[in-house]
């Protein structure tokens, strides 16, 4: 043995055991030490339920509805129910028209439907779990508040919201059951007419159209009539932070008639055959849930085949839509950015501040930042013409000094002329703090006036003002509820006008059908006007 050898194994021996007897602590100390050395050790902490879902998405996510064994064996039963009804129902009410489907086949098509809909959505998820610079929101918004799940709810949503998922199941069925009885041949079968490829993609493409307008103005509806929002479509918005697992995850009613302001009037309206049929229901599925993915890449497959459509929208528009109310990009489908920018509610988003966001933006979003940019940059020039005929008086700020405010523990943001510190508010934004860091100390009007904010929310504003900026005049926020279209009658009108136009179909089953939905719109007309 040599003697470095020796000298290492002689390092790494242990002391001699007289030594280790010596520092052992004796008497009252020696017993206590013994005691806690015999006590169980502690608990690992029990994960959080935002803990939990973080861990689910490392890989597919789960394949029950909203998370319950009994909502899914609700919904499974509820398509089980159908097909019953038509085996056993042959030359009686549910009798389908000569080619189109039987109730049996609708049945099937409603279990692939749902099949398709789990593997989509965890084949998204797990985007957003492996892919995390795909996320349209940075993750520091996605961080974990009291109580909350992953998408922001917190636990009595959660629980109330189970109850509204198996209610939206129930009336599923039901309206599939209704429209055979009312109408036999509202479901195309195979056997019926064929349309050439040039006429199925026209009429797909009118019907998409068809299907967002109502949509759009039902969806404006629960946004900028307050008992709506409060009491029913408030409900979906519970998710500041999408994912697509809370796509379909709403008050019931509200899902209830989407379902008839959307697929029903746009198929009574423009027919689709059997084959276009099945591939608009498949790839509205796709966007639904891509639109609630959180992510904007081009693993959003539904989207990015539509991109080319005029005024097209992507992912990250209905992502903004979420933070929070904001009043703007209303559509559910990429073709419906059509209405949005008709009707002046299509914003571009995060188009200028994420990454992803900036490679999917479409040509009209690089258009509408780059007006905004400029805009912008003119209204400070002139501010700042103004402002170098002299000093600041009291409770006035300069844009020198309100750009001095832009560090993320120091954020001063100017609106309509006045000037706030959203440093501490930062935390409970709707949209995240990101949001705010982005446009700390500069000008945010135009920011906070595109997206369109609630009262509330400018009442909180209204809270936080330290001044006004020196030469603008001290407006503050934009009122949102200015714009004609928000009025609790007007924004109803289109609605019911497109039911005016399924009522002059002529189809069967549309005058019941259209006699509910003007009830319907009444009765919300006289809430809202009795309950502003």
């Amino acid at each position: 043995m040599s003697a470095a050898t020796a000298s290492t194994n002689l390092a790494q021996a242990p002391p001699p055991t007289e030594s280790i007897v010596t520092l052992r602590p004796k008497g009252k100390a020696a017993l206590k030490q013994a005691a806690e050395a015999a006590r169980p050790a502690p608990p690992a902490e029990k994960l959080s339920l935002y803990e939990r879902q973080e861990q689910e998405l490392q890989h597919f996510s789960s394949l029950l509805f909203g998370g319950s064994a009994l909502n899914t064996a609700v919904e499974f039963g509820v398509r089980l129910a159908i097909f019953v009804v038509g085996a056993t129902n042959p030359g009686g009410y549910f009798t389908p028209a000569p080619g189109a489907a039987s109730l049996m086949h609708v049945a099937l098509m409603m279990t692939a439907a749902s099949l398709f809909t789990r593997v989509y959505n965890a084949y998204l998820e797990f985007v957003y779990a492996k892919c995390p610079h795909y996320r349209t929101q940075p993750e520091v918004d996605h961080a974990l508040k009291a109580k909350a799940d992953i998408t922001g709810r917190l636990l009595e949503d959660l629980e109330s919201q189970n109850w509204h998922d198996r209610m939206t199941l129930l009336m599923d069925g039901v309206l599939a059951i209704a429209m055979m009885y009312l109408n036999p041949g509202f479901y195309p079968g195979a056997s019926g007419a064929q349309h050439s490829w040039l006429e199925r993609g026209a009429r797909l493409l009118v019907h998409k159209y068809v299907l967002c307008f109502t949509m759009y103005w039902a969806h404006r509806a629960g946004h900028v009539v307050p008992w709506l929002w409060k009491n029913v479509h408030g409900r979906h918005h519970q998710s500041t932070h999408p994912l697509s697992r809370v796509t379909y995850q709403a008050h019931f009613f509200d899902n209830f008639m989407n379902a008839i302001y959307g697929h029903t009037f746009a198929q009574i309206v423009v027919p689709l055959d059997h084959t276009t049929y099945y591939v608009n229901i498949f790839l509205r599925i796709m966007e639904s849930l891509e639109k609630h993915s959180g992510t904007s890449s081009a693993f959003n497959v539904a989207h990015n085949l539509q991109r080319f459509l005029p005024y097209a929208q992507m992912p990250h528009h209905h992502d903004l839509h979420h933070e929070g109310s904001k009043r703007c990009n209303y559509t559910f489908s990429a073709a419906g950015g059509l209405w949005d920018w008709a009707f002046g509610t299509r914003k571009a988003g995060r188009a200028q501040f994420v990454d992803c966001v900036k490679k999917q933006a479409t040509p009209y979003d690089l258009a509408q930042t780059e007006a905004a940019a400029r805009e912008r940059a003119a209204a400070e020039a002139a501010l700042a013409a103004a402002q170098a005929a002299g000093g600041a008086a009291e409770g006035e700020v300069t844009l020198e000094a309100l750009a001095r405010h832009n560090q993320p523990d120091d954020m001063w943001i100017a609106v309509g002329g006045v000037v706030y510190d959203v440093t501490k508010y930062a935390e409970k934004h709707p949209g995240g703090r990101q949001v705010l860091t982005d446009v700390a100390g500069r000008d945010a009007t135009k920011d906070f006036d595109d997206v369109g904010h609630t009262a509330k929310a400018r009442m909180i504003l209204k809270s936080l003002k330290v001044g006004t900026l020196r030469g603008a005049a001290a407006t503050g926020p934009k009122l949102d509820e200015e714009s004609f279209w928000n009025g609790h009658i007007a924004v109803h009108a289109p609605i019911l006008a497109m039911v005016g136009v399924v009522a002059a179909t002529g189809a069967p089953g549309v005058v019941p059908l259209c006699a509910f939905c003007t009830a319907v719109l009444a009765a919300e007309t006289l809430v809202c006007h009795f309950n502003p």
